[in-house]
């Protein structure tokens, strides 16, 4: 069914109750990565004495109403009651609010005329005309409806969402309060952008955070926060959008504070910013940094005819790093004839100082993995001996190291028997090995385990 509520043209007379005034000030935000938001302010409003309704304006649609924290400077009011109002303004509620009443209708085709409004749907409007008879009339986009008489007092309209309060204040004038709260409707992810050296050795690398507000309110100079970590809330994740490409911003001082917190870490921006409605914002998390990185091939027995190529750095000062890094996106690119190319992207999680990153950033071309088993023999009641081949063709013209990891499924750790290579690991899981091929050759090696 087609909507034309948001295209039709109302005109009416509409006036909402008197509100008293207010102040906002003092405005800070915490946005973390699960699509919530802490939101702190100072409000001044103008009260009278004794107890009295007010309606606390500018709160966005994604509050969670039960989540409101007032702390009064002074004890000069109290709030008896909390309503969180949110039946806003639209077309037909409008028009829903003047069922048997007169409205007047201007079609391009129809002219003018009016009648009493007896039913409105998103397609049709049903009216009686001064002779009785029953009209029903299509509605469009180029209608006009005029309301002459819509009751102000009985609308109970309001523009934004809002909280009414009543509130018992012991005395008349200017009261100052603390406002906190949870909103849903803002979200920010980290994004990384790396360009690999013609060697493949290092990278410079910047960070950018991508923080978007569609909580249904704009604020303005505020102060940021922004929280990395997993919270345990009771609703999934929300994943979110572009990268911007690297600048030449690299003797730039870093725009965040980063600190722990709990188990999180908190970066705070060191300056306000607005954060508009509906807005996707991308600010720099740290210069760009020149990092020592390792690529890497390997194959696993999961899928042993792909050979991934990985990146690999510390996070550490001696990288030029060394800070909390939180999740995110982070995109490769290297330069190719005077043109910056893309050669794959991962997601790397929060990842603690003088730890390594890991990307896979896709398959080698020029790389070929075989791998059979050549026999299993089964060994007691629930043992199993297994020898295992792999080919190894490197038609490169450099040479390169493979990692080979043999997973294997087993209530205890694998036992190697015998073996062409010696393995660089042996865990509850795997046998892992270090393959060197030479360029445009081929390394072949065999090994038998055994495993239960």
């Amino acid at each position: 069914m087609k909507n034309f509520s948001g295209k039709i043209s109302v005109v009416f007379a509409l006036f909402l109750m008197a509100l008293p005034l207010w102040a906002q000030s003092d405005l800070s935000l915490t946005v973390t990565n699960s699509d919530l938001a802490l939101v702190r302010e100072t409000r001044t409003i103008q009260l009278k004495k004794g107890i009295q309704d007010f309606l606390l304006k500018d709160m966005p649609s994604g509050i969670d109403p039960t989540s409101v924290l007032v702390d009064a400077k002074s004890d000069g009011f109290q709030v008896l009651e909390q309503n969180y109002e949110y039946d806003l303004i639209n077309v037909n509620k409008v028009l829903q609010k003047s069922l048997d009443q007169t409205i007047w209708l201007v079609d391009p085709q129809l002219g003018m005329f009016s009648g009493k409004l007896l039913s409105v749907s998103d397609d049709y409007l049903l009216l009686r005309d001064d002779e009785g008879k029953i009209q029903i009339v299509p509605r469009n986009d180029q209608q006009k409806v005029v309301l002459r008489n819509l009751d102000s007092a009985k609308t109970g309209f309001i523009t934004r969402p809002a909280l009414l309060w009543k509130i018992n204040a012991q005395q008349k004038g200017k009261h100052t309060f603390h406002l906190s709260y949870l909103t849903a409707g803002l979200n920010w992810h980290a994004d990384y952008v790396g360009k690999l050296n013609k060697d493949d050795n290092s990278m410079q690398l910047a960070a950018w955070v991508t923080v978007e507000n569609n909580s249904g309110k704009t604020y303005a100079n505020a102060r940021l926060k922004l929280m990395a970590g997993k919270l345990n809330l009771i609703r999934g994740e929300r994943d979110i959008f572009p990268t911007p490409m690297l600048t030449k911003a690299a003797s730039a001082k870093p725009q965040f504070k980063e600190k722990a917190l709990f188990e999180y870490h908190l970066y705070t921006l060191q300056r306000p910013t607005t954060l508009k409605q509906n807005q996707i914002k991308q600010i720099q998390l740290f210069p760009e940094s020149q990092v020592p990185v390792a690529k890497l091939y390997e194959v696993t027995s999961n899928n042993p005819n792909k050979v991934n190529v990985y990146l690999s750095f510390k996070n550490s000062k001696a990288n030029h790093l060394g800070i909390p890094l939180p999740a995110g996106k982070l995109r490769v690119y290297k330069e190719a004839d005077g043109d910056l190319e893309f050669v794959g992207e991962d997601r790397i999680d929060h990842t603690p100082k003088d730890e390594t990153v890991k990307l896979k950033l896709g398959t080698a071309f020029d790389l070929v993995s075989q791998r059979k088993e050549i026999k299993t023999e089964k060994i007691g009641r629930i043992g199993r001996k297994r020898t295992v081949e792999y080919r190894l063709r490197n038609h490169k013209k450099t040479d390169v190291v493979i990692t080979v990891r043999e997973i294997i499924w087993a209530s205890e750790t694998p036992k190697l028997i015998a073996s062409d290579i010696k393995p660089s690991a042996v865990t509850g899981r795997s046998i892992e090995f270090k393959v060197p091929v030479k360029a445009n050759q081929e390394t072949r090696f065999k090994f038998t385990y055994y495993f239960e």
